[in-house]
């Protein structure tokens, strides 16, 4: 026993351990991460297109310019048709009668020869042309003879005259027409009246420059 004790002076009792103070706790205050928390107003923005930015208003131009001139349209140009074109026949040159005295008479119109002539009643056509000739002794009636142009054929047709027309056609014997006879006549025809009054049928005349200058000024 005095052993045991011995041993438990001999033990020194174990130094007490170091006390360390712990760190000192971090004052600052640190911010939380921020989380973007989805809403409803917030998807319903995102649906949303984004509006355009509005148009500035154009200035108003200045009291000095001049509005540009517009360009006139094109004209549409026609569509070209290309057709035959027929030249127009030429216009029937009149036969002519030479009178006694020489001058010539055109048959473009209906002709009435005679001491003092007149439009009969029933005519062949409403204008007409009247020709005197001189009678002493009065073997030329009134209207004496009538001459007409139908194509290219000249008819001579007594008007009942007292005394007749004698028609003379080149290589044939003389005919004298009577109460209203009619005869073709052919360029050369002589036609005797009475008193002297011999007519003398001619031909068309013939185109000259200066008659087709005449006919389109007419």
């Amino acid at each position: 026993m005095t052993d045991d004790l011995e041993h438990t002076r001999s033990v020194r009792p174990a130094p007490p351990p170091e006390l360390v103070e712990p760190p000192a706790p971090d004052r600052s205050v640190r911010s939380a991460p921020t989380v973007a928390i989805p809403t409803k107003a917030a998807d319903e923005r995102a649906a949303k297109p984004a509006a355009e930015p509005a148009a500035e208003p154009a200035g108003e131009p200045e009291a000095d310019a001049e509005p540009e001139p517009e360009a006139a349209p094109t004209p549409a140009e026609p569509p070209v048709v290309t057709a035959s074109v027929t030249r127009p026949p030429e216009p029937r040159r009149p036969y002519r009668i030479k009178m006694t005295d020489g001058v010539v008479v055109a048959l473009d119109l209906t002709v009435y020869l005679g001491r003092r002539p007149s439009v009969p009643r029933i005519a062949s056509d409403r204008r007409v042309r009247l020709v005197a000739v001189p009678s002493v002794e009065k073997q030329v009636s009134a209207t004496h003879l009538e001459l007409r142009q139908t194509g290219d054929a000249v008819v001579a047709t007594d008007m009942r005259s007292t005394n007749g027309s004698t028609v003379i056609v080149p290589g044939s014997k003389p005919r004298t027409l009577l109460r209203g006879e009619s005869a073709v006549v052919t360029p050369g025809t002589l036609i005797d009246l009475g008193d002297g009054n011999v007519l003398e049928l001619l031909s068309p005349e013939r185109l000259t420059a200066e008659s087709v200058t005449e006919d389109a000024t007419a």
